[in-house]
Parts: structure tokens; sequence; C-alpha cells
């Protein structure tokens, strides 16, 4: 749920933003439309597509990446050491979606 929740959807000029700002700015148009300072009330909330990723999957594409392809896909050292070392422990991995892009495409 905490994955879902925090993770990013179009909204407003097809701009990401994370469900927890989605759900503040709606509140926020709601309190104006009680107080009487907006005319019409507008929810555009973008329904979750909740993710059931494989993670095994991409747990495994990032263990075989050498270091040539690290170098290619332009992926630092350090955040493919960290990604590696996590996944080893059985920690909880974290990656920017253009680095989790970044592996996905391969």
């Amino acid at each position: 749920m905490n994955a879902n929740f925090n993770a990013r959807y179009d909204y407003k000029n097809n701009k990401q933003y994370s469900y927890k700002i989605i759900l503040q700015d709606t509140l926020q148009q709601f309190a104006n439309f009680i107080v009487d300072k907006k005319k019409e009330l507008e929810f555009a909330i973008p329904k979750i597509h909740p993710s059931n990723k494989n993670t095994t999957l991409l747990s495994n594409k990032i263990l075989g990446i050498t270091p040539h392809q690290r170098k290619q896909m332009g992926i630092s050292k350090s955040t493919l050491h960290y990604l590696k070392n996590n996944i080893i422990q059985g920690k909880q991995t974290r990656a920017y979606s253009k680095t989790l892009d970044k592996i996905q495409r391969l």
C-alpha cells in the first residue's frame, strides 16, 4: 500500500506527482469550494494501478549487470554497488525512477 501511495502519477499538465500531493491538492480545492473562494468543484484524481512488480526478475537483472553494461546505461558505480549489496543482504532496494527505467530496458 505504501509503495502505491508514494508512486508517481500524471496529474495537472501531465506532470508527475505522488498520490499524497494529489490528495492534498484535492482537499485544498474542496476547502476553497466550501468557503466560496471557488465557484466550481473539480475532482481530477487519477486511478491507482497497484504495482505487482516481479521483484525477483528485477533483482536478477540488477545482479546480472556487468560493469560494461552499467557504463553504457549511464548508471554510476556506487548506485549499482548499493543496489547489488541490498539485494544480496535481503534488504529493500530503492532507486530513482530514471535508474529503474534504465534497468528495465535491459
